[in-house]
């Protein structure tokens, strides 16, 4: 992978820990990798919590193998990732980051009672109002588009050791960005078919997905009865390695602990 130079040392490869009673599938964002989702992941395990942390198609490599995968081959890795886990039979719960909060919210629509709840963190269904517009011309350029890469100064963190060590591609090809468009256009559409419950973690300084029209479309469309929503102040986009992420976990920690068999489903959201 491609990286900044302080993430060198970090691990970005799919993770498991062990656990009993209740299963949580993590699911990075896009051009990230499991490392960001790693640290949720020990947390969760400490509760007890079975986890695996998948590694998406096409990330934690080169640009170009990013740019040759599709939305379609990061939801075979999601599946891939909740089929090890189904298999022990106890209740299941999905956590998404940024896309990986499509991702969830997908395969939760899809699968419906074979899952227990769903997290969105940072959900990124909608992208700024200007970025929207900007990648509409670029797109208009046709197979041309296909072959632009965008160059990053780096991870929306708060947090400047967090940033610093966060391992982060140079380049995001465009066609990845574009896959992300589809795959939320698919979606949302297809909320109101999860009725299991919902926690969404989202922070107002949060450059890279507008707090407010991702939380707000979530709690209206969503068609879950039980459905919170925790708003954090300080971090940015990646809120699950930034300056909260003490508390983001612990958030995410009570509600998959209230899935563990033999729990009250009433003490789901808190």
């Amino acid at each position: 992978m491609e990286s900044h130079p302080g993430s060198l040392s970090v691990d970005t490869s799919e993770f498991s820990f062990p656990g009993s009673g209740v299963s949580a599938l993590l699911i990075h964002g896009l051009s990230g990798t499991p490392y960001e989702m790693r640290y949720l992941g020990e947390r969760l395990a400490e509760s007890g919590a079975r986890v695996c942390g998948v590694r998406l198609a096409g990330h934690a490599g080169a640009p170009e193998e990013l740019g040759a995968a599709t939305a379609a081959r990061w939801y075979e890795s999601v599946v891939e990732g909740f089929e090890r886990l189904r298999q022990y039979g106890e209740p299941n719960v999905v956590i998404g980051l940024s896309m990986g909060s499509v991702l969830a919210a997908r395969l939760a629509a899809d699968q419906r009672e074979a899952l227990s709840g769903v997290v969105m963190l940072s959900p990124a269904f909608f992208l700024p109002r200007w970025v929207r517009g900007a990648l509409k011309i670029v797109r208009a350029l046709g197979p041309l588009a296909n072959r632009i890469y965008l160059r990053s100064s780096g991870s929306d963190i708060h947090d400047d050791a967090a940033r610093a060590a966060h391992p982060s591609s140079r380049l995001l090809p465009l066609t990845a960005v574009f896959e992300l468009l589809e795959l939320s256009t698919m979606v949302r559409p297809r909320l109101g078919r999860i009725t299991r419950p919902a926690l969404i973690i989202h922070s107002r300084r949060d450059h890279t997905c507008p707090m407010k029209k991702n939380v707000d479309f979530l709690l209206t469309h969503l068609g879950s009865v039980q459905k919170r929503a925790v708003i954090l102040d300080r971090s940015f986009h990646v809120i699950t390695v930034d300056s909260e992420k003490e508390r983001v976990a612990a958030e995410v920690a009570d509600f998959v602990s209230a899935f563990r068999a033999g729990a009250q489903p009433a003490t789901a959201l808190g």
